[in-house]
């Protein structure tokens, strides 16, 4: 089940260049990480950090999932569907594993002659190198205590605001004492 499947994680950092037609060759870790059967296709959508996001079919169908949670018809559930589906387009790899870059998706992450993937788990991104860069600088202090969310390690007002004002023991939490 594709859920509980790692066949298809990207991690990684790599800088591809771009040429003159917007093609950028996908890194061949990644494609060997391509589930079988999807070897030859992507979603690609404008990503939340101003980059591009790229997701195999499988985990595009997972992705697409979380919009049951949605309202058909509230106003925010309805501006975010618009919004990510429709950017969002199937990209077929030609017979050099390069993806052509839609024009609109490029000029939203300002990638320009190079391109700069970053594997994410079950999806990647595609960054403009320097944006990137950028993006790392500004967010490196917060690596320390955003690693700790791995072991579970979260504070106490985070469970808390989880469990719906209380901590995991069952008390209240001193932001929700009376």
């Amino acid at each position: 089940m594709v859920e509980d499947s790692y066949d298809f994680l990207f991690v990684g950092d790599h800088t591809h260049a771009v040429d003159t037609k917007n093609r950028v060759a996908i890194p061949l870790s990644f494609r060997r990480s391509f589930p079988s059967g999807t070897e030859d296709h992507l979603v690609l959508l404008r990503g939340a950090t101003g980059c591009i996001e790229a997701h195999v079919r499988p985990e595009w169908r997972l992705h697409i999932q979380r919009f049951k949670n949605l309202g058909l018809y509230n106003k925010e559930d309805l501006t975010l569907r618009r919004l990510l589906l429709s950017g969002a387009t199937e990209i077929e790899l030609d017979g050099q594993a390069r993806v052509l870059l839609p024009k609109r998706l490029t000029e939203l992450a300002g990638i320009g002659a190079e391109a700069r993937f970053i594997g994410l788990g079950p999806f990647f991104e595609i960054w403009n190198p320097r944006q990137f860069d950028d993006f790392v600088a500004q967010n490196s202090p917060l690596y320390d205590g955003l690693i700790e969310r791995l072991d579970g390690s979260r504070s106490v007002e985070e469970k808390a605001a989880e469990c719906g004002g209380q901590d995991q023991r069952g008390v209240p939490s001193a932001g929700n004492a009376p």
